[in-house]
């Protein structure tokens, strides 16, 4: 029979392992409750913040985010410049908007080179903006270019980037190609080789700059865009969830002008974990290259020219993430060739588009009739459309260039491998 003494300790220890689980039950308890008070985002975005006054769109309790990043020539200082008129271009703008009801997210890239009127100055470049203006004009010269309402806004150091990459660990980064510029070393270099490899900051920051392929600037944007679908994968492996807070804290210090805080960086990284990256659309504003003599410096310069109409339909269909209206599909011109030895599949390809409500403008023969893979050309700019249509034709090469300089917006090529769905 045990004696008092003997069960003393055991009464103290069982007290001590009650507190030891109550405060464990406290603290999951807690970590859960700001857990689920970040991830709806209602709790950290104020509403009167969501802007619905637009000219052209609806984009009433959505969240709308523009994302700027500075140029080198202005930055090679790597000094972080805390104001609201960063005297910088903005080499990089790119359009977010999430609704946080529907869990859609719609990304858009505007070229640096399209052609806008910047306040002051006249018909110009965009990147130019926020030289002039800082990020906060570029902000308005976007809302009056394009008729989106800017909530947020977050302009940020080419070179404070890479520091936040190398704060994430660096990143995964599947390079398409051997990219190399100045390779002899130098703040401007790149020199990277193909394949899936994990890059440093100062790597993955090469890589969105490079721009010597035969797309030029679009090129890069492409680039630019798969970088934040590698980013978001990356920060939804559960190892990185308890580093949010860290790296929010992290990118806010970096950031060159903003009107996020902390709690918003979380929120929207936490809220990103309800997001299936499958689902996030993308898009490049639609236009075509011309020249134009620049009002400032009195010299010719090559301008990206938007196309209204199309950028209307882009604006509509990524970032709204509503269907085409029958006017909207209507005004879409399709032609559809036939790379085999028979037409009918052409032919019933047109009537079931022409059912959906596109115009179908032209049916008949592609180049040769040997075509053994179906291609669907895409000059929309919008990605989401093409891969939708593109689900009509089976196994299909889908060929995306914002590039608008044919009488169609999409060409498809039909091929042996077609099967009508």
């Amino acid at each position: 029979m045990p004696t008092r003494r003997e069960k003393r300790p055991r009464r103290k220890r069982l007290r001590w392992a009650i507190w030891i689980m109550g405060i464990v039950v406290i603290v999951v308890g807690v970590g859960y409750g700001l857990k689920s008070y970040y991830s709806n985002l209602a709790n950290v975005f104020p509403t009167n913040a969501l802007n619905s006054q637009t000219v052209a769109f609806n984009f009433q309790h959505r969240i709308t985010i523009l994302l700027m990043g500075s140029s080198l020539e202005t930055s090679a200082s790597n000094k972080i410049q805390k104001s609201r008129h960063v005297r910088d271009r903005s080499d990089t703008l790119i359009l977010v908007s999430i609704n946080p009801q529907t869990r859609r997210v719609g990304v858009i890239s505007i070229p640096r080179d399209t052609r806008v009127d910047v306040p002051h100055i006249g018909m110009t470049k965009i990147a130019e903006s926020t030289f002039f203006g800082g990020a906060k004009e570029t902000v308005q010269v976007v809302e009056n270019t394009f008729h989106v309402p800017i909530d947020y806004y977050a302009y940020i150091s080419m070179f404070q980037f890479a520091k936040v990459i190398n704060d994430m660990g660096g990143l995964t980064v599947n390079v398409p190609q051997n990219e190399v510029y100045q390779p002899s070393g130098g703040k401007l270099g790149i020199n990277l080789h193909k394949g899936l490899q994990h890059l440093s900051g100062w790597q993955v920051l090469q890589y969105a700059r490079f721009r010597n392929t035969a797309e030029g600037d679009i090129g890069r944007i492409q680039q630019q865009q798969q970088i934040l679908k590698d980013i978001a994968k990356q920060m939804l492996q559960p190892k990185y969830i308890p580093k949010i807070p860290q790296l929010a804290n992290d990118l806010l210090g970096a950031l060159s002008s903003t009107n996020l805080n902390t709690s918003q960086l979380v929120a929207l990284a936490l809220f990103a974990r309800h997001v299936s990256l499958s689902t996030v659309r993308f898009g490049t504003i639609p236009g075509s290259s011309a020249t134009y003599v620049d009002p400032y410096l009195k010299v010719p310069l090559s301008y990206w020219i938007y196309d209204p109409h199309l950028s209307n339909i882009l604006i509509q269909d990524v970032l709204l993430s509503e269907p085409l209206t029958m006017t909207q599909k209507n005004s879409l011109k399709i032609e559809i060739n036939s790379g085999t030895t028979s037409l009918s599949p052409a032919q019933t390809l047109a009537k079931q588009l022409t059912a959906q409500g596109y115009d179908v403008t032209a049916v008949g023969w592609a180049n040769r009739h040997n075509h053994r893979r179906s291609v669907l050309v895409n000059s929309t700019g919008d990605k989401w459309l093409g891969q939708r249509l593109s689900h009509l034709l089976g196994p299909t090469v889908n060929q995306f260039a914002p590039y608008h300089t044919t009488p169609w917006d999409i060409k498809i090529t039909l091929g042996s491998d077609y099967t009508n769905k």
